[in-house]
């Protein structure tokens, strides 16, 4: 995976579209790692009483 990376880096410059798309692709990354590492909030029990 690093070779592909590497030969990214040394090839033409992305185009704006690539770039739009590879940021895109960061962004939904970013949020799976986010939604997948995040601590359960501890949840409030709500309790009623008889009037």
């Amino acid at each position: 995976m690093e070779d592909r990376i590497m030969e990214q880096n040394t090839a033409q410059p992305l185009s704006i579209s690539a770039r739009k798309l590879q940021a895109q692709a960061d962004a939904v990354l970013d949020q799976m790692f986010a939604y997948f590492t995040r601590e359960e909030a501890p949840r409030v029990i709500e309790t009623r009483r008889a009037a």
